[in-house]
């Protein structure tokens, strides 16, 4: 059980203090600024599965084009797993 705790640890990485003449002014705005920038940029999701593998893929869709931004897990990561299951399927997926 912990009684108390020091905030030290030996080996452990110490914070270090922020020098400010290296940040971009972007991170030095105050959030009421910033607020417009993320109040548009608004996105729809998506969410399908695959009925033969049972996977599901989300999509981040632009509301306004329909336009598909982002796919998770992406295509290549799909086509791996295709592979994969081809490769290793019917020794694995089998019925004992």
């Amino acid at each position: 059980m912990v009684e108390k705790i020091d905030g030290t640890v030996p080996g452990a990485i110490q914070p270090r203090p922020i020098d400010r003449a290296n940040v971009p002014e972007a991170k030095t705005q105050p959030v009421a600024k910033q607020a417009p920038v993320v109040a548009s940029a608004t996105y729809d999701f998506q969410f399908r599965v695959n009925t033969k593998t049972q996977e599901i893929t989300a999509f981040i869709v632009d509301p306004e084009t329909r336009a598909v931004i982002r796919e998770i897990p992406a295509k290549e990561m799909h086509a791996a797993s295709d592979v994969i299951r081809s490769l290793l399927g019917p020794r694995i997926d089998r019925v004992v």
